[in-house]
C-alpha cells in the first residue's frame, strides 16, 4: 500500500522492509538491539552506521558481478539509514 509518505509511512520500500525484517525476526532484532545499545551515545549517525553495517556487510549476501547484486545494490542505496536509526532510537 503506497502513500504520500512512500511506502505504509516509511520513505519508500527498501526503507520499510529492512526496519520490518529488523523488527520482527528474534535474531535480527536482538541483534539490532544490541547495535543499537552501543552505539547510541553516539548520536543518529552512528547508530544509522550501525545499523547499516549489520545489514549491509553481514546480512547480505555477496552475489559478485551479476544482475541479483545489481538489484540488490540499488535497493540497499535506497534505504534511509537515518529513518531507520530513528525509530530504533524511539524504542
Amino acid at each position: 500500500m503506497n502513500d504520500t509518505q512512500g511506502y505504509n509511512g516509511w520513505s519508500n520500500y527498501p526503507t520499510w522492509a529492512v526496519n520490518l525484517w529488523l523488527a520482527n525476526d528474534e535474531g535480527l532484532y536482538n541483534e539490532t538491539r544490541y547495535r543499537v545499545g552501543a552505539t547510541m551515545n553516539e548520536g543518529r549517525a552512528a547508530v544509522a552506521d550501525a545499523i547499516k553495517g549489520y545489514v549491509v556487510d553481514d546480512l547480505a549476501p555477496d552475489l559478485g558481478a551479476s544482475f541479483a547484486a545489481d538489484l540488490l545494490g540499488y535497493a540497499l542505496d535506497e534505504i534511509d539509514w537515518n529513518e531507520i536509526a530513528d525509530a530504533w532510537l524511539e524504542v
